[in-house]
């Protein structure tokens, strides 16, 4: 079995980032993707052999393209199951703790208060989840729709004060409106440089305004340090290409390239006994969509539309870095 990570390791300027196959250097994260999942939902009894075999199939198709580091954003998981997929990979995975949507949270999350909340927290990114050492290197927090329910409100101050405290990040399922959630977490203690807001290009036109609008929110979080990470390449069925390219250019031609990640947000599950990528029973062509589509389609997709190697550098390996290390030193 893998060893526990220390604590502490030691990564140069900044404190190393923990995997699970050990401490990570910042400067050795390479291309980096922040928002994926290597295993997703229940992965049943019978079939554990099998998920296994195909989050590594997909992790080192991934390394082969490029991908050296992979952040999961899966709050509750089986981690023994992601001790052994690390085994069998040379792709970095680092965790995460949190909680994801209240409807696909495990009851017993739902079941913590504030303070047991913020406990767990504190504990899996400073001690270890579930006694193996392993520590999260990263903390999810999920809202549905704005305004926030009052228990993820919960879930945001918890994760601020913990970054507060941790300087670990933060990663947000938003979708819509970002300014809400960016607002509470800064309020809370958050480091505004350490928040991302993921899927603010799924829907388009949320409270009603344009896409240039909603633009102009994006850059008024940017300009005080917030990040975005998006994800929905590949998903024109969602998301015109056309509106992506312009939400990342109004970053960038604006002076805030730094405040764009790139992802892909890979996820499958086990459905009538099989593995289903994504949403490929409604969209089969999405079954393509896996880690390594950032550098076989995503990329060059980019290129062509007018982004330069030097921006498509930023996105995917200086502001992953500099995410994990704002604020942090040894």
């Amino acid at each position: 079995m893998i060893e526990p990570t220390p604590t502490i390791g030691s990564g140069g300027e900044h404190p190393a980032l923990p995997t699970i196959r050990g401490p990570l250097p910042p400067d050795a994260m390479g291309t980096t993707l922040v928002h994926e999942h290597v295993l997703y939902g229940q992965i049943p009894n019978h079939r554990r052999a099998e998920s296994v075999a195909f989050a590594v199939e997909l992790l080192n198709d991934a390394a082969r393209v490029g991908i050296d580091t992979l952040v999961d954003l899966s709050p509750a998981r089986d981690i023994t199951l992601y001790q052994e997929i690390a085994l069998q990979t040379p792709v970095n995975i680092l965790v995460s703790t949190g909680a994801y949507l209240a409807q696909a949270s495990p009851q017993w999350i739902l079941d913590l208060d504030e303070k047991q909340v913020e406990e767990r927290m504190f504990r899996e990114v400073t001690e270890g989840i579930d006694g193996t050492g392993i520590r999260a290197a990263i903390i999810k927090v999920a809202g549905n729709r704005s305004p926030l329910t009052e228990w993820e409100k919960m879930n945001f101050r918890c994760a601020a004060r913990v970054n507060a405290a941790t300087r670990v990040p933060i990663a947000c399922h938003t979708i819509f409106e970002p300014r809400e959630q960016f607002d509470i977490l800064v309020k809370n203690g958050a480091n505004p440089t350490q928040t991302f807001f993921s899927h603010v290009e799924a829907e388009f036109g949320w409270g009603g305004r344009t896409r240039e609008q909603m633009a102009d929110v994006l850059l008024g979080i940017a300009e005080e340090g917030g990040r975005f990470l998006f994800n929905n390449f590949g998903y024109e069925f969602h998301t015109p290409w056309e509106d992506l390219v312009f939400l990342i250019r109004h970053l960038c031609e604006r002076g805030h390239s730094s405040s764009v990640l790139i992802s892909i947000d890979c996820y499958w599950q086990w459905k009538d006994d099989r593995i289903l990528v994504q949403i490929e029973d409604r969209h089969p062509e999405v079954r393509r969509r896996t880690h390594a589509y950032m550098i076989t389609d995503t990329v060059p997709a980019l290129l062509k539309a007018g982004f330069s190697a030097r921006d498509v550098r930023t996105f995917l390996i200086e502001n992953p870095r500099d995410y994990f290390t704002a604020g942090r030193s040894n």
